[in-house]
C-alpha cells in the first residue's frame, strides 16, 4: 500500500524515537556493585602461584631415576623428593608415577633446593627438583601420581602441595580415577585412650557399605598419609553393614578386623588423612580430620 505524506511523516518519526540509547546503571546499583568490582584484582592477586626456583641450590644432572619419587645424580647421590609420595613398587600406579619422573628428568640437568633437613635418615638428599621451569616434585602431585606428604620441618611449599592434590582428585587424574564402589569411609578414631603407641586398638576406622549389594574387600588398600598400608583379605560387606578397622593386634570377626600393630600408632593426633582405594587401585574414598 502506498503512504500518504502524513504517514510517511508519522514512520520516520517512529523510527528516530526507537533510536537505543546507551545502557546507564541505576547510581544505587553501582554504588553497591562498584567496591566489589574493585576488589577482582586484589583477589586475583591473592590466588596460590606455582612456587618458583629461589637461587638458592645447586645444579645437578640426573643419572637415573628410582621410582616415582627418587632419583639418583650423576655424582652417585640419591635425591628423594621433598613434599610428596609416590606408590612403593608393588603397589597400583607405582610404574605411571616412575614413568612420568622418567619423561621429566631423567638424563637431564636440574636444579635442586633443599629446606631445614637436607637428609633422611637413609642418606639421602631431600630436594625439590626443577627441570627447566618444571617444579618436578609439584608436577607429580598435579598430575596425580604423587599425594602431598609433609614432613616437618620440610614445609616450605606444602600449601602448594596440598592444592595441587586437590585439584588432582577434583579432576580425576591418575590415581584419582574413582572405583565404582559403595564403601564410605563414615568415622575415624585417631586418639586412643592414654598413649596412642600403646593401646592402638583405641584407634580405628570405620568403613560402612552404603550400597545395595555386598561388597568383597579382598585387595583394598587403606593408607595414611605416611607409609602406613593395610590391605584387606576376603571380607564380605553386606549392605548397610558397618566395619572397624583397629590398629592394633586382635582376631579378626566380621565386624572387627586388626592392623597388626604392636606398640605403634597409625593415625597423627595433630590431622590425617585415611585413603581408600580397590584391589586394583581406584579410588574409593578419603577421610581428612584435624583436631
Amino acid at each position: 500500500m502506498k503512504l500518504s505524506p502524513t504517514r510517511l511523516r508519522f514512520s520516520l518519526r517512529s523510527r528516530r524515537t526507537t533510536v537505543r540509547r546507551p545502557f546507564l546503571i541505576p547510581r544505587a546499583i553501582l554504588a553497591q556493585t562498584l567496591p566489589l568490582l574493585l576488589l577482582v584484582p586484589l583477589l586475583a592477586a591473592c590466588l596460590p602461584t606455582d612456587p618458583t626456583r629461589t637461587g638458592e641450590g645447586s645444579p645437578a644432572r640426573v643419572a637415573s631415576v628410582v621410582d616415582g619419587d627418587t632419583v639418583e645424580l650423576a655424582d652417585g647421590r640419591r635425591v628423594r623428593y621433598i613434599g610428596i609420595d609416590t606408590p612403593e613398587r608393588d603397589q597400583p600406579y607405582a610404574a605411571d608415577a616412575t614413568a612420568l619422573n622418567h619423561s621429566l628428568v631423567e638424563g637431564q640437568d636440574v636444579w635442586l633446593e633443599t629446606d631445614a633437613q637436607a637428609t633422611d635418615r637413609y642418606g639421602r638428599l631431600l630436594a625439590y627438583v626443577w627441570a627447566g621451569d618444571t617444579f618436578v616434585n609439584l608436577e607429580l602431585v598435579r598430575q596425580g601420581y604423587a599425594t602431598a606428604y609433609t614432613v616437618p620441618p620440610n614445609v616450605r611449599h606444602a600449601d602448594a602441595f596440598v592444592q595441587a592434590e586437590r585439584e588432582a582428585r577434583e579432576a580425576e587424574r591418575g590415581l584419582w580415577a574413582p572405583a565404582d564402589a559403595p564403601i564410605r569411609i563414615t568415622a575415624l578414631n585417631y586418639d586412643a585412650p592414654g598413649a596412642d603407641h600403646l593401646a592402638p586398638n583405641g584407634e580405628w576406622v570405620e568403613l560402612t557399605n552404603q550400597g545395595d549389594t555386598s561388597v568383597d574387600l579382598n585387595g583394598y588398600t587403606l593408607t595414611d598419609e605416611a607409609s602406613h598400608l593395610y590391605t584387606f583379605s576376603a571380607v564380605l560387606l553386606a549392605p548397610n553393614a558397618t566395619l572397624r578397622l583397629h590398629s592394633g593386634r586382635g582376631t579378626d570377626t566380621a565386624a572387627e578386623l586388626y592392623w597388626g600393630l604392636a606398640n605403634e600408632a597409625v593415625w597423627n593426633n595433630d590431622g590425617d588423612t585415611a585413603y581408600l582405594r580397590d584391589a586394583a587401585g581406584a579410588f574409593v574414598d578419603a577421610y581428612s580430620y584435624t583436631p
